[in-house]
Parts: structure tokens; C-alpha cells; sequence
């Protein structure tokens, strides 16, 4: 009965994952006022090793309810720290954080400082804090 209990329970704080509920919470980018990057979002892929960063210029609140059309949308990428590597994931019009598929295999390039600016460098600076996932 006990395990049965144990296997509802953890199916029902999954489902949230799985369906791609996401919890948000954007932060200003030390250095960068203009941006905002998900804190919930960034995590360390448990098979490559990547940072996965997702950041949007504006909005302080959940991807579009309240952000103006000018604003962008969100800019994903994942990140190679020790190889100064950068793939773009794309951009996430709709706010759901979904990687595209075989997003590991995409083309690397390099200068993250470049690409992903000073949202990057903190990504990198962090990646040893952050959570890792099976993503």
C-alpha cells in the first residue's frame, strides 16, 4: 500500500514537468539591466554537460501576458563553458521552454560573451551551483 501511496505521489509532482508547466522566475542579467534570464529555468544537461539558458529583453512577468509587442521573444541557448561553445536553441515564442529535437547535435559556435553577452558569462560562472537534468 505504501509503495502504491509512494508512486501516485511522485506521478503527481512529475506531471507538472512532463507536460511542460514550467515555473518561472526572471531576474535581471548582472551587467546587463535590459535583459531578464529564467532562474528556473537554467540547469546543467546531465548527459552533455551544457548549460541550458533561456533570456528575453524586458518583461519582469511570464513570457507574453504582459510584455509589450515591441519586446522580443525568448532566446534559448545551451552552453559549453570549457569550449567558450554556443548552440542556439532558437527562439521560444511560445514561453513553454521546449528544446527542439536533437538540440545536443545542433552546430557549436564559439564566443558565448559574443553571442549570449553577460547572461552567459553568469551562466558559466553558476554552472557548478545549478541543477542538473535529464533533458
Amino acid at each position: 500500500m505504501r509503495l502504491l501511496v509512494v508512486c501516485l505521489v511522485g506521478l503527481a509532482l512529475s506531471a507538472p514537468l512532463a507536460s511542460g508547466a514550467l515555473a518561472e522566475n526572471w531576474q535581471p542579467v548582472p551587467g546587463d539591466p535590459t535583459f531578464r534570464y529564467d532562474q528556473d529555468f537554467m540547469r546543467v544537461d546531465e548527459q552533455s554537460g551544457l548549460v541550458v539558458l533561456r533570456y528575453a529583453s524586458g518583461g519582469r512577468a511570464g513570457p507574453y501576458a504582459s510584455w509589450p509587442t515591441t519586446k522580443s521573444p525568448i532566446m534559448m541557448f545551451a552552453l559549453d563553458c570549457a569550449a567558450d561553445g554556443v548552440i542556439d536553441l532558437g527562439l521560444d515564442y511560445k514561453g513553454d521552454g521546449k528544446l527542439p529535437r536533437n538540440w545536443r547535435a545542433a552546430q557549436k559556435d564559439t564566443g558565448i560573451s559574443a553571442m549570449v553577452g553577460p547572461a552567459g558569462k553568469m551562466a558559466c560562472e553558476k554552472k557548478d551551483s545549478l541543477p542538473k537534468a535529464a533533458l
